[in-house]
């Protein structure tokens, strides 16, 4: 063989140097699919009004997108020095097996596959699919006279790499929380990204380019490259801006559905409570309730469409009434319920004006054609009708109800008197019709130690939130319960509410101490309350320890030998025993004696004048001491002051309860509220 035949068919190794500045921009990219992957994942924990599949599509698309982008700038990295082109086809091809890899993976996550057979096999498909990407890649490139091969080792260690890289993948997302600490997701994704950067070098280094000698004499040109890098950083960019858009519509599409009707536009019943809230120190403040009759005759007659006419057409007429009556330019009307529209107003002379809306709105209602258009106009104002502004819904719910009919195309101002009966004889039928688990709600209040500062403990308080009435406080539904004897059934709905919330604070580590749960004379004389409550705490396998039962000394008036029987049988179970209202009630101190409780609790008119009065202060400490020489634990409830506070602490009371340290609020608000307070201790 001669030279000139040698030459023609010696190759040489070409051995390229990478870019510095595309190797980062590669791993970067990578982190970067890998955190908005993360961020997507979230939101089929809270789906919102987008359906979940589209947040796997996207995250899919986002993690695929992201690693074939990686994948072909770090090719772009590895510089040769000779031409070079790609083939289109197996470029696009070569994205495909990359999202199919990211769209297993999200879909296990979805339905939670959590079999460890499940998830290695779901790995090794992805990490397959992933270096399929990597190679069909490399397959894509054309660069004239040279040919690759691969190294077998390390073609099989860059799929062992992605396999590993895979099932780490899915190890995280389905052990995900609903809500991820941004720098925990950071590092979690950079963990990602380097991985999934350092199989596609692995894959690289098993990579060798083979050439003629004559290829080498031309230098090639990066323009493509240049094109290429491009387009693969603005696209993958694209993804992820658009899936944080997503992301940011979704929710703020959610929290306007949660605060506005989605027929009116109007701001909801949650918005109004807000409000009122807001408004609630003004000296001159009204509110008007307009409540539209026959919604559902009107539905049913003619259709829902018409329904959803005539309230339009009412609100239309509101809103020109408010415009004509009250200077505020801003409206303050609000869908407070399906067929109730709440309006509130705080100016000069508000029940003159109040008066001169409702009459104005009622003329317009009744000059319109729509059928239908039957409104009842309930009105309260401060200081008319009340001197607390909260209470005005309450009263404006009560004209509704006790006029009734009668109040048809006609308005009305709340009358105490008037509409107590009319109030109590509406809450007897609710209270029949009472669904629990809906309308009932659970609220507690902490307590805590007089001298640690430690919370030690919270009260279960009960609220109702009737679907026609609204929101009843708890001394206008309580005694009318206790006399029909629906209270037996909500204590032992509350007491199981309890069992269960607390069960749920020890699964998430936090322990809230006692929690105390008022009891009525009626469930204390009911036969079977001791065996109701031993069933619901062996149902939840709570400690027994952990519960308190306050109960007042009224209460054990009445039934004395059967209330006294059921508290020693609670006290058995091992639970705690508290004399609620001290100093309210009618017994004497040797019936107090005798009666077996664990605790006394103070009530709150024991702190009048307290602060500027001595010998209220001396009073206060004297029946403190009492409850110690009985040795009884003595709480102090009602403290909204840090002047009463500071006298309390002079005491011997062992508990403190009150507005001071925390208003009653939810199961969740609760842990917040105890992570503020610990870190208010230690600073």
């Amino acid at each position: 063989m001669g030279l000139l035949d040698y030459n023609l068919i010696m190759t040489v190794t070409i051995n390229g140097t990478y870019n510095q500045f595309l190797v980062s921009l590669s791993i970067l990219i990578a982190i970067i699919a890998s955190y908005a992957a993360l961020s997507l994942n979230e939101r089929l924990y809270h789906s919102g009004l987008i359906h979940p599949y589209f947040w796997i599509g996207l995250a899919s698309l986002t993690m695929g997108a992201g690693i074939w982008s990686m994948h072909f700038i770090a090719m772009s990295a590895y510089q040769l020095g000779v031409p070079m082109t790609y083939d289109p086809i197996l470029t696009i091809l070569s994205v495909l097996p990359a999202i199919f890899a990211a769209l297993l993976a999200f879909w296990m996550v979805y339905y939670r596959k959590r079999k460890y057979l499940h998830m290695l096999i779901a790995a090794m498909i992805m990490g397959i699919g992933i270096a399929s990407m990597h190679y069909l890649g490399m397959e894509a490139m054309r660069i004239p006279n040279v040919t690759m091969d691969y190294h077998a080792g390390y073609v099989f260690l860059s799929i062992i790499l992605a396999v590993a890289i895979s099932l780490i993948a899915l190890l995280i997302l389905i052990n995900q929380p609903e809500r991820m600490k941004f720098l925990n997701k950071v590092a979690i994704a950079s963990l990602l990204g380097f991985g999934i950067s350092s199989m596609h070098y692995t894959g690289m280094y098993a990579t060798s380019f083979e050439a003629d000698p004559v290829v080498l004499e031309a230098q090639g040109t990066h323009e493509l490259f240049g094109i290429l890098i491009s387009s693969v950083v603005v696209g993958v960019l694209a993804i992820v801006f658009f899936s944080i858009f997503s992301t940011m519509f979704d929710r703020q599409l959610k929290r306007r559905l949660e605060l506005y009707d989605p027929l009116t536009n109007l701001p909801n019943r949650k918005v109004f409570n807000q409000q009122m809230n807001q408004f609630k120190n003004m000296n001159e403040i009204g509110l008007a309730v307009i409540h539209l009759h026959d919604l559902d005759t009107i539905n049913n007659k003619y259709s829902y469409q018409q329904g959803d006419e005539t309230i339009k057409v009412l609100i239309d007429l509101i809103k020109q009434a408010y415009r004509q009556i009250f200077s505020r330019r801003e409206f303050l009307i609000y869908r407070i319920s399906n067929q109730k529209i709440g309006v509130i107003a705080s100016e000069f002379t508000i029940s003159k004006k109040l008066g001169v809306f409702s009459k104005d709105l009622i003329n317009r209602c009744q000059s319109e054609t729509v059928a239908g258009l039957n409104v009842s106009v309930a009105l309260a104002s401060k200081p008319k009708t009340t001197k607390d502004a909260l209470e005005l819904v309450d009263q404006a719910y009560a004209v509704i109800n006790t006029k009734g009919l009668d109040l048809i195309n006609d308005f009305a101002f709340y009358q105490g008197t008037t509409h107590s009966e009319g109030l109590r004889e509406k809450l007897l039928e609710r209270l029949r019709l009472i669904e629990y688990d809906e309308e009932l709600v659970v609220k507690y209040q902490p307590k805590i130690a007089n001298h640690s500062n430690d919370f030690i403990g919270v009260e279960a308080l009960i609220r109702w939130n009737d679907r026609q009435l609204g929101f009843i406080s708890p001394g206008q539904f309580i005694p009318i319960a206790e006399k029909t004897g629906d209270i037996h059934p909500i204590t032992l709905w509350l007491i199981e509410h309890v069992c269960k919330q607390i069960k749920e604070w020890q699964w998430a580590g936090f322990d809230v101490g006692k929690v105390a749960i008022n009891l009525s004379n009626r469930t204390l004389i009911e036969d079977t309350f001791v065996v109701d409550v031993e069933r619901i705490i062996e149902k939840y396998q709570v400690n027994p320890s952990l519960l308190e039962f306050e109960i007042t000394e009224s209460s054990i008036i009445e039934e004395e030998k059967v209330a006294l029987m059921t508290m020693k049988s609670l006290r058995e179970l091992g639970a705690t025993i508290a004399l609620d209202d001290f100093g309210t009630g009618f017994s004497s101190l040797t019936y107090l004696r005798k009666l077996p409780i664990d605790k006394m609790k103070i009530d709150k008119s024991f702190l009048e004048g307290v602060i500027e009065d001595s010998l209220a202060q001396q009073f206060l400490t004297e029946v403190i001491d009492l409850g110690s020489t009985l040795s009884l634990g003595v709480v102090i409830e009602g403290v909204e002051e840090v002047e009463e506070l500071d006298i309390i602490r002079q005491t011997s009371a062992d508990e403190i309860q009150g507005f001071y340290f925390g208003k009653p609020i939810s199961a969740h608000e609760l842990m917040d509220w105890n992570t503020s307070y610990q870190e208010k201790l230690l600073n």
